[in-house]
C-alpha cells in the first residue's frame, strides 16, 4: 500500500489522464452520433457471443494464418499475455489504496501461480514483439505500411516499456519485502538478482516506488495514446465487432424510404450510418482487404485499405467544422462532397463486390457496402456513370434482361426439351427452376440450363420455369447502385412467385442465387432457395441419378464469390466432382474463401462474359 503522498500523487495522475482522456472521447463519440440513426441493438445474446468469439478466442486474427503468413499466431500471443497484465494492472491500482487487494487476497497457490503465468506471458508478448518488429522493419510484408511508420513502432516500444518495467517493479518489490509475494515469479526472481548484483539492495524501496510510479504513467499514458492515435483500433475493434452486421454477408442494405427521401445514397461522411463511421476507427490498417482484393492485385486504383484511412482521416479533418455546423444552424460551413475529393470515381466503380476485403477484415469492417452506397449516389442522384452501363440499364427496364435482348424469347433455349412452362393458372411443380438471364439469353450458359433440365428430367423431379414470366434478379442493377431499378425488379418477381405459390426455386447462376435467398426477403420474399450444385449432390446421394463412364481428365474448380465467400457452398461441387469415376481433381494455389475473383461480380457482367 503506498503512504499518503504517493496516493495523492496517483490520484492526480488519474486526473490528469481523465482530463486529457475523456474530452478526446467525448469528440470521437460525438462525431459518430453525426451518422445516421441505424438499429444495431438486435440480438444483444447473439451478437455479444460473435465479439466474445472473435476477441477472447482471436478468431478475427487467426482466421487469415496461412503458410505465407502467420502474423496473426504473434497478434494471439500479444493478446493473450497483455490480457494476464491487464488484470494486474487492476491489482497494481487496487492494493495502492488497500494492501489486501493483491493476488494474495486469494491466497498462496494464486498468488504464486498468477505471478508465473504473468512473468510466462511477458516472456511470450516481448518474443512476439520482437516477431512482430522483424516482420514489419527486416522482412516487411507488402501488406504492411511502409518501413519508416512510427506508429506501429511507438505501440511496440510502449508495450516493451511495459513489459521490461513491470519485470523491475517485481525485482525491487522482492528486494523490499521482508516476504516476497510470490516464489514461483522467476523473471523476478532474476531481475532482483540483478539488482541486488548491481548494488541496489538499500535503495530497493524508494527505487520500487519510482519504477512503480513510472509504470503507472507509462500505463496511463498508453491509454490516452491510443484515443489520439491512428491505433485507436485497439479500443474501437471490439465495439464494432459487437456491432457487426446481423444479415447475411451477401446482404445489401436496402434503401428503405425510396418514395419520399429527397437524397438517395452517400455523397459526405455523414451520410454513413453511426455504424460505419465506427468501421473507419476499427481498422487496424493490416493491409490484408487490400492484398486480398482483385482490383488491387491488378493494380487499378481501388485499395480497400486506402479507402477505408483515407475516409477515416477526412472524418478527422472536417469533425470540428461539423460539430460547429451541427450545433448552429445558421453556420455558413458546408458537409465537404467526399465523392471525387477524397474518393475517386474510378476507386467506386473499380469493385466488383466480390467480398474478399471484409471475408479477411480481423475487425469486421463493412467495405462493400460504403462502395454501393456511394454509387447510389452517382447513379441515382447525377446520373453519372461509367457510358457501357446505360445499355444495361436500359435493357433491365424494357426487356428485363441486361442485354436488352427481346423478353419473347426468354425461353426458347427449352425448346424441344419438354419443359413444363407454368402458366397463369397452373401451378402443380414441386420446385421452380429461375433460369435467369445468362441461362436464358447466353449461348454458353444456356448450355448448363439444358444440361440442368436433362439432370432434373433423369431423376423425375417434378419442376417447371416461367418462361416470359420470368425477370432479370436485379443483381446487377443493386449492385450497380441503380437500387430504384433492383427493387423494381425484386418485387415483380417476387409477386410472380407469389402468383403462382411458389415455394421453392432452384437457381444456377450465384448472383441470382444470393439476390433471390439473401436479398428478397427485405420486401417479404421468403422462399426456401436451393443451388443446383446442392441439389444434384442431394439426387446422387440418394441414388435418383447414377454417374456412368469414365472421365480420365485433371480438374480444377474455381469458388465463385457470391456462391463462396457469400453463401459457404464449397463442398458441394467438390463432392459431384469427387463422385467422377477416375477424374482428377486438383485446388487452385487461391481456393474457398481465398479464391480470386472471376470479375464477373458489382454490375461487372452486363456484358455477358463474366459468369461467377
Amino acid at each position: 500500500m503506498l503512504p499518503m503522498t504517493g496516493k495523492i500523487f496517483l490520484l492526480l495522475l488519474i486526473g490528469i489522464t481523465a482530463y486529457a482522456f475523456i474530452p478526446r472521447a467525448k469528440f470521437l463519440i460525438s462525431l459518430l452520433k453525426l451518422g445516421k440513426a441505424e438499429n444495431r441493438f438486435e440480438n444483444p445474446a447473439a451478437r455479444l457471443g460473435h465479439a466474445l468469439g472473435q476477441v477472447l478466442l482471436q478468431r478475427c486474427v487467426l482466421k487469415n494464418v496461412t503458410i505465407k503468413d502467420r502474423s496473426g499466431l504473434g497478434h494471439a500471443c500479444i493478446f493473450y499475455g497483455f490480457c494476464f497484465f491487464v488484470v494486474s494492472y487492476g491489482f497494481h491500482f487496487t492494493e495502492a489504496f488497500h494492501e489486501k487487494l493483491s493476488p494474495a487476497l486469494f491466497g498462496s497457490v494464486f498468488n504464486n501461480l498468477f505471478s508465473l503465468l504473468l512473468d510466462i506471458a511477458g516472456v511470450v508478448v516481448i518474443l512476439a514483439l520482437v516477431w512482430a518488429a522483424i516482420r514489419r522493419y527486416v522482412v516487411r510484408a507488402e501488406r504492411l505500411e511502409p518501413i519508416m511508420s512510427k506508429g506501429a513502432a511507438i505501440i511496440m516500444v510502449l508495450i516493451s516499456c511495459l513489459m521490461i518495467i513491470g519485470f523491475s517493479v517485481e525485482g525491487f518489490r522482492f528486494l523490499a519485502e521482508d516476504q516476497p509475494f510470490a516464489d514461483w515469479a522467476f523473471i523476478g526472481i532474476a531481475f532482483s538478482k540483478m539488482f541486488m548484483h548491481m548494488g541496489l539492495e538499500e535503495n530497493a524501496l524508494t527505487l520500487y516506488y519510482i519504477i512503480w510510479f513510472l509504470h503507472i504513467i507509462v500505463i496511463l499514458g498508453f491509454g490516452v495514446y491510443l484515443l489520439y492515435s491512428k491505433h485507436l483500433h485497439i479500443l474501437a475493434a471490439h465495439p464494432n465487432l459487437y456491432f457487426h452486421s446481423t444479415a447475411p454477408f451477401g446482404a445489401l442494405s436496402p434503401i428503405t424510404d425510396m418514395e419520399e427521401a429527397e437524397t438517395f445514397g452517400t455523397s459526405k461522411i455523414t451520410d454513413f450510418s453511426w455504424k460505419h463511421l465506427l468501421d473507419l476507427y476499427a481498422c487496424t490498417e493490416c493491409g490484408h482487404c487490400t492484398v486480398n482484393c482483385p482490383a488491387a492485385i491488378s493494380e487499378k486504383p481501388l485499395k480497400p485499405k486506402t479507402l477505408i484511412t483515407s475516409l477515416r482521416d477526412h472524418l478527422f479533418e472536417t469533425g470540428k467544422d461539423l460539430l460547429n455546423t451541427k450545433e448552429n444552424e445558421e453556420s455558413e460551413e458546408e458537409n465537404p462532397v467526399m465523392i471525387r475529393e477524397v474518393v475517386t470515381e474510378d476507386v467506386l466503380w473499380d469493385c466488383t463486390n466480390c467480398g474478399a476485403c471484409m471475408e479477411v477484415c480481423p475487425v469486421g469492417i463493412e467495405h462493400v457496402q460504403k462502395i454501393v452506397d456511394m454509387r447510389r449516389y452517382l447513379v441515382l442522384m447525377e446520373s453519372n456513370f461509367p457510358s457501357e452501363i446505360q445499355p444495361a440499364f436500359r435493357g433491365m427496364e424494357r426487356n428485363s434482361n441486361p442485354w436488352n435482348l427481346g423478353s419473347a424469347t426468354r425461353a426458347d433455349w427449352a425448346k424441344d426439351l419438354g419443359v413444363k412452362i407454368i402458366s397463369d393458372d397452373s401451378s402443380d411443380v414441386d420446385i421452380l427452376y429461375y433460369v435467369g438471364c445468362a441461362g436464358s439469353f447466353d449461348d454458353r450458359s444456356s448450355k448448363v440450363a439444358k444440361a440442368i433440365v436433362k439432370i432434373l428430367n433423369a431423376a423425375g423431379v417434378n419442376f417447371g420455369i416461367l418462361g416470359t414470366k420470368e425477370g432479370c434478379c436485379g443483381d446487377s442493377a443493386r449492385r450497380m447502385g441503380n437500387e430504384y431499378l433492383y427493387q423494381m425488379m425484386a418485387e415483380q418477381n417476387i409477386e410472380v412467385f407469389n402468383k403462382h405459390k411458389i415455394k421453392k426455386i432452384l437457381v444456377t447462376c450465384p448472383h441470382g442465387y444470393n439476390t433471390i435467398k439473401n436479398e428478397y426477403p427485405q420486401f417479404g420474399g421468403e422462399f426456401e432457395v436451393v443451388h443446383h450444385t446442392e441439389f444434384i449432390l442431394d439426387l446422387i446421394n440418394k441414388g435418383k441419378i447414377h454417374l456412368q463412364g469414365d472421365l480420365e481428365k485433371t480438374v480444377t474448380y474455381h469458388d465463385s464469390c457470391f456462391l463462396g465467400r457469400y453463401n459457404k457452398i464449397y463442398e458441394a461441387p467438390r463432392q459431384i466432382l469427387s463422385s467422377i469415376p477416375k477424374l482428377n481433381l486438383v485446388e487452385m494455389d487461391r481456393n474457398r474463401r481465398y479464391a480470386f475473383c472471376c470479375g464477373a461480380g458489382g454490375g461487372k457482367n452486363v456484358d455477358g462474359k463474366g459468369q461467377g
